[in-house]
């Protein structure tokens, strides 16, 4: 029976996204709130960020989760 691929957690998609966006850390704090030096160790995988974090980033990244089931079966031309 083949394995099934490991997805990536969802705190390293979210730093995929924030590292894609452009936004400095600076930048992110003036948007959110969000401290810095909060950002800075969640970005280095030193600790996670509050649920309201999180909510605040994905609202200024325009981010939204959906199940790995709903992308699979997402028309082909939506992705």
């Amino acid at each position: 029976m083949p394995k099934k691929k490991q997805r990536p957690s969802l705190s390293a998609e979210l730093r995929q996204a924030i590292e894609r966006s452009g936004l400095s850390r600076y930048g992110i704090w003036q948007q959110t709130g969000i401290d810095q030096g909060s950002l800075s160790k969640f970005m280095d995988g030193e600790r996670g960020l509050s649920i309201e974090s999180i909510d605040k980033i994905a609202e200024l990244l325009g981010l939204h989760i959906c199940t790995a089931d709903a992308e699979r079966n997402r028309p082909k031309g939506r992705r």
